[in-house]
């Protein structure tokens, strides 16, 4: 997986999402067949798939707008059935290490969006959000 950062597209294995990509040309290409609905709720149509083994990523759209991809990497502690606190302090240490790694030190500001590394306590979960601006 790669990120592009002169424009923001998101670079996997079975294939890209861009910026510009709206929510028909995402369920056409190979990652949209693959994509599963997770919500639809005013104007918001989000869709998780896996583009890559050990590889879960999110989908927003808004009013077919792509506004959003959030995505993690899976670590030795998910086998666990429960969820665990420490596991996604874990996976939050790894996708730091990550954007550190391919994009340098964050801020991760472009002019096409953000990106961030995120541990939500109330969500459980801890992500690489990618914030599309226009």
């Amino acid at each position: 997986m790669k990120i592009d950062v002169t424009n923001g597209s998101l670079i996997f294995e079975s294939g890209t999402i861009s910026p510009r990509l709206d929510r028909l040309a995402f369920l056409r290409s190979g990652l949209g067949r693959m994509a599963r609905v997770a919500l639809v709720n005013e104007g918001w149509e989000n869709f998780d798939f896996e583009p890559e083994p050990g590889i879960g990523v999110t989908a927003y759209f808004k009013d077919d707008r792509l506004k959003n991809v959030f995505f993690s990497f899976n670590v030795p502690a998910d086998d666990i059935k429960e969820w665990v606190e420490d596991r996604e302090h874990q996976r939050k240490a790894v996708h730091d290490a990550w954007l550190r790694t391919h994009l340098g030190e964050p801020p991760y500001e472009y002019p096409w969006g953000s990106i961030e590394s995120d541990f939500d306590p109330r969500g459980w979960a801890s992500e690489i959000l990618v914030t599309y601006s226009a």
